[in-house]
């Protein structure tokens, strides 16, 4: 048997997606900037996905920016709205991407802590604010633990540009990114069913951002470089099917609880992020004495494909700064473990996870200090 539980990571491509970048790839060459019928037929279909996506999130196509992914994208808004030196404010469980873009712009960094559950107090984040705060950075659903974090609470009571980082919360939760109140979005197609390598950043109207990659003059001099037709392609079919992802995720939701019920039947698990505000597909624990890394190598054997956290921190042997932040000890944060489930799972595949999981553990910890 071979289980995918990491859909956090990535999600498998679906159908739709699949259909329209086969039908694409069976056309015509074309650049989207020239002004031939090929290039005309190429701008028609990045164009076209544009709105697909935009539609999927209430915004106007013209709002958005292709990006490469989330990590392009957020230092698009980072680089683009904060100056050099700047302040901004963000949660300490944002993803490394954001803290990197931070890094470069040579930001001061102000991060305001999460509690044991990974949710963040919104008086904390608006207390933070000081007079010349360029950004404010607030994740819709955190990767690691999957709780919801108070985009919404913090935008309203600011006049501060919020930048919310919505690539997990697209396709798992409704997801209308003007009713968040933020001034800037980011977007992942490969965690919704889109393909890898493509994103997108909803820029609000009438907030301007300097461009970090430069001519060519394309997204309407806002990034340049030709555009990713075949991943646009790709992401704005999944866009189109995204109501029929949600419409799955109460069955899911139901799988991630049988899953966390046969967990709690077992001796030193410990829970990680259940806060009453979470995604439906993630569950995140650990097991007393057992390092998480070593469990992840077993399962793998076993053919069960689950993470240790964040996939970007994927073969680092240091522990989670998510889990840490929730006040855990670097050994503690080295056992934790995440299950992220999405619509192809079944019970026969939780089942199974659960049937193996004790006869590892056991082993794992006869077998002394790793």
């Amino acid at each position: 048997m071979s289980v995918y539980f990491d859909h956090n990571a990535s999600s498998p491509l679906v159908s739709a997606a699949r259909q329209a970048m086969a039908a694409w790839l069976e056309g015509e060459a074309g650049n989207p900037s020239s002004v031939h019928r090929p290039g005309r037929a190429a701008r028609a279909a990045v164009e076209r996905a544009r709105r697909q996506v935009a539609d999927a999130v209430g915004v106007v196509s013209g709002e958005l920016v292709w990006t490469s992914g989330a990590t392009e994208a957020l230092h698009m808004a980072v680089l683009g709205c904060v100056p050099r030196g700047g302040h901004v404010v963000a949660s300490a469980v944002e993803h490394p991407a954001l803290f990197g873009a931070c890094q470069v712009a040579e930001a001061r960094l102000t991060r305001v802590p999460v509690d044991g559950e990974g949710q963040v107090d919104p008086e904390a984040v608006l207390a933070a604010i000081e007079p010349d705060t360029a950004l404010v950075a607030l994740m819709a659903a955190q990767n690691e633990l999957g709780g919801l974090l108070p985009v919404e609470a913090v935008a309203a009571r600011t006049r501060v540009p919020v930048l919310c980082d919505a690539v997990q919360a697209f396709g798992r939760v409704p997801l209308r990114l003007p009713a968040l109140g933020c001034r800037l979005a980011v977007l992942s197609a490969h965690k919704m069913g889109g393909p890898q390598g493509v994103g997108a950043l909803w820029i609000a109207p009438g907030l301007r951002l300097w461009p970090t990659l430069v001519g060519g003059g394309q997204e309407r001099g806002r990034r340049g470089g030709t555009e990713g037709a075949l991943a646009a392609v790709g992401f704005g079919a999944a866009a189109s099917v995204v109501s029929e992802r949600l419409a799955y995720m109460p069955r899911v939701a139901q799988l991630r609880d049988r899953l966390e019920a046969g967990l709690a039947h077992m001796a030193g698990v410990v829970f990680h992020g259940r806060s009453s505000r979470r995604l439906p597909n993630t569950c995140a624990w650990r097991f007393r004495d057992v390092p998480g890394d070593v469990l992840l190598e077993a399962l793998d054997l076993e053919g069960f494909y689950l993470s240790s956290g964040s996939a970007c921190s994927a073969g680092a042997v240091e522990p989670s700064p998510v889990l840490l932040a929730l006040g855990l000890t670097e050994e503690e944060a080295r056992q934790g473990l995440r299950a992220s489930l999405g619509p192809e799972n079944t019970e026969v595949e939780v089942d199974a996870l659960l049937a193996v999981l004790p006869r590892i553990v056991e082993r794992i910890r006869g077998s002394g200090p790793c």
